[in-house]
C-alpha cells in the first residue's frame, strides 16, 4: 500500500507539471484539484463500436463506477477487477472506477462511434492498392489515405456505402488524395466534305400569230397607181381595217432554286413574212446549267481541363435575336453563338485511362429555314398607335454530337461520324403540251440537286503537365515584316521563317500546343 501511494504521489507531481497552473485551482492556496477529461495519469481513450462491448481488466478491485452519460454507454460489473462497458448510442462520453478508498483507479474516455474493421478488411480485400483509413465521427464515416487512382477511390466510396446501406442519416467525407495526374488536354479534330451538284434544263416559247390585213390591201390599191376606176371615179378611200393577231408563250421557272442560275442561255426565232408584211412569229428560248461545288470544313480545337471540372471552346461568333418588345417600338435582343464550339468533361480513372464527356458542335449562319418577321401597326383601347418592325432572323445549320467515352492518353477514337445524301427535282410542264410525243419536251424545265455531306469527330486525351515558358511557341515566333524594297521588287509580305533549305531538328522542334504531352 506504501508503494502504491508513492506510485500516485509521483504520477501527481508529473502531471502537476504537464498541465500547469490550469490544472489547479482554489482561493488562498487551499490545494482544490481540477482534472480535466483525459488528463489525469489513470487517463485510458477507448472506441467502442455501436452495441458493441470492451472488457477492461483492472490491477485493483474497484469499488464504484460512474458514467457520465449512461445513454451513450453503459457498464456491466462482472467482477471486482473486471467491468464490461458497451455502447448504445453514438457519441462521447466517459467513465471513472474508484476503489473501496475513493481512490481513482481509471479515467475512460469513451467515444461511441461504428466499427470499422470489418469495412477496412474488406477494403483491403477488393481494393489491395488502396492506402485508406475508415474513421466513424458522431454517426458520419470518414475516408483518408490515397489512392493510384480514381477508379480505386470509386470503388473505396461505393463498398462503404453498401457497408452503411440504406441509411441517410449517415454522411460520408471523402478525403482521398488521388497519386495520378489530373489534367487533361484535349484535341478534337473536325473534318466535313460537301457536294452539291446542280442541273438546269428549261425551255420557253413565244409567239405571235396573226392574220388578216384587209386594210392594208385597201391602203395598197389607193396609192400603186392602178386603182379600178371609171369615168365618175376620181379617188379611193381606205377601207375598214381587218386585222387579227394575238401573242403566246410559256414561261417555266427553276422553283429550288427560285432563278436560273447562268449557264447556257440561247435563243431561236422563226418568222413567216406574206410579202413585206410580218404575218406571225415563234421563238425559243434555252437555259442549261450544270454546276459541281465541293466545300471542305477543317478545325482542330484544342482545350485543357482537370479531373473532374469542364471546359468549353468557342471560335465563331454571336448573332442577336429579338426577344421582346416594349410599347414604344424598342426591341430587346439576346446574342446567340455560332461556329466551333466545344464542350468536355474529363475524369482520370488511372494513369491509362480517361473518361471523356465530350459535346462538339460545329454551325453556321443559314438563309434556308430563316424566319422572316412583318411589320405591324396595332391601336390600344387608349388610342395608343405601336408599330411592331419586321425583322429578319438567321437560321443555324448545326452539326452536333454528344458522347461518353473511354480512351488511354494519347488514344484516338472517331467518336463520331455522318454521312448524307440528299436529292431533290422537279419539273415544271405545260398541261396538255407535255404530253405530245417528242415535242413535249420542248414544254417543260427540270430543276435538279443533289448535296451529299460526311462529317467525322476524332478526339484524342493526352494527360499533360505544366511546363517553363521558355519551352512554349507560339505562330508569331520568327515572324516580322518584309523590308520595303522586298515588298516592291519581290512582292513578299513577311520574311522567311528559319533559313532556306536548312531542315528542322528534333531538338529545336517545338509542338503548337504549350504542354508537355506524354
Amino acid at each position: 500500500m506504501k508503494a502504491l501511494l508513492t506510485a500516485r504521489t509521483a504520477a501527481a507531481i508529473a502531471l502537476t507539471v504537464m498541465i500547469g497552473p490550469a490544472a489547479f485551482a482554489g482561493p488562498n492556496g487551499f490545494g482544490t484539484q481540477i482534472t480535466q477529461p483525459g488528463e489525469s495519469a489513470f487517463s485510458e481513450r477507448v472506441v467502442l463500436g455501436l452495441n458493441k462491448s470492451t472488457i477492461i481488466d483492472l490491477g485493483a478491485p474497484a469499488a464504484d463506477v460512474v458514467i457520465t452519460n449512461p445513454e451513450i454507454a453503459d457498464a456491466v460489473v462482472q467482477t471486482s477487477q473486471r467491468i464490461i462497458f458497451r455502447g448504445i448510442k453514438y457519441g462521447q462520453t466517459n467513465a471513472f472506477v474508484f476503489d473501496r478508498h475513493g481512490n481513482q483507479l481509471l479515467n475512460l474516455e469513451i467515444n461511441v462511434e461504428m466499427d470499422m474493421a470489418t469495412i477496412e478488411a474488406l477494403i483491403a480485400r477488393h481494393v489491395p492498392g488502396a492506402r485508406v483509413k475508415i474513421e466513424g465521427l458522431n454517426g458520419n464515416v470518414v475516408i483518408t489515405g490515397s489512392t493510384d487512382s480514381l477508379s480505386e477511390a470509386d470503388a473505396v466510396q461505393r463498398l462503404v456505402e453498401a457497408y452503411l446501406g440504406a441509411d441517410d442519416n449517415t454522411k460520408i467525407v471523402n478525403m482521398i488524395d488521388i497519386a495520378a495526374k489530373d489534367q487533361v488536354l484535349l484535341e478534337v479534330r473536325i473534318v466535313e466534305m460537301q457536294r452539291n451538284a446542280i442541273k438546269q434544263l428549261g425551255i420557253n416559247l413565244t409567239g405571235s400569230p396573226s392574220f388578216g390585213d384587209l386594210g392594208n390591201l385597201v391602203e395598197r390599191q389607193l396609192y400603186t397607181g392602178n386603182p379600178p376606176v371609171n369615168a365618175e371615179t376620181t379617188a379611193l378611200l381606205p377601207g375598214l381595217p381587218f386585222d387579227v393577231s394575238g401573242k403566246v408563250g410559256s414561261s417555266v421557272g427553276f422553283p429550288l432554286q427560285g432563278r436560273s442560275l447562268g449557264g447556257l442561255s440561247g435563243s431561236a426565232t422563226y418568222s413567216n413574212y406574206v410579202g413585206s408584211d410580218l404575218q406571225s412569229s415563234v421563238g425559243v428560248e434555252l437555259n442549261a446549267l450544270e454546276r459541281i461545288g465541293i466545300v471542305k470544313t477543317l478545325a482542330e480545337p484544342n482545350i485543357v481541363a482537370m479531373s473532374g471540372e469542364s471546359a468549353k471552346f468557342l471560335a465563331g461568333g454571336e448573332f442577336p435575336v429579338p426577344v421582346g418588345q416594349d410599347q414604344n417600338g424598342r426591341i430587346t435582343v439576346e446574342f446567340k453563338p455560332y461556329g466551333v464550339g466545344l464542350g468536355f468533361t474529363p475524369v482520370v480513372l488511372s494513369e491509362g485511362r480517361i473518361s471523356l464527356k465530350v459535346s462538339t458542335e460545329v454551325s453556321e449562319l443559314s438563309s434556308e429555314g430563316a424566319f422572316q418577321g412583318e411589320s405591324s401597326t396595332v391601336v390600344d383601347n387608349q388610342g395608343n398607335t405601336t408599330t411592331f418592325e419586321g425583322v429578319t432572323l438567321p437560321a443555324l445549320s448545326v452539326r452536333r454530337a454528344e458522347s461518353v467515352i473511354e480512351l488511354p492518353s494519347g488514344g484516338s477514337m472517331m467518336m463520331a461520324g455522318l454521312i448524307q445524301s440528299k436529292s431533290r427535282q422537279s419539273l415544271d410542264q405545260i398541261p396538255g403540251l407535255k404530253k405530245l410525243p417528242i415535242l413535249g419536251a420542248l414544254f417543260q424545265s427540270r430543276d435538279f440537286i443533289q448535296e451529299e455531306t460526311e462529317l467525322v469527330v476524332i478526339v484524342t486525351p493526352y494527360l499533360v503537365d505544366p511546363t517553363n515558358k521558355d519551352q512554349l511557341r507560339t505562330p508569331a515566333d520568327g515572324y516580322a515584316n518584309a523590308s520595303d524594297a522586298k515588298t516592291i521588287f519581290f512582292g513578299k509580305l513577311n520574311e522567311q521563317y528559319g533559313r532556306d533549305g536548312e531542315p528542322v531538328s528534333a531538338s529545336d522542334y517545338r509542338a503548337p500546343v504549350g504542354f508537355i504531352e506524354e
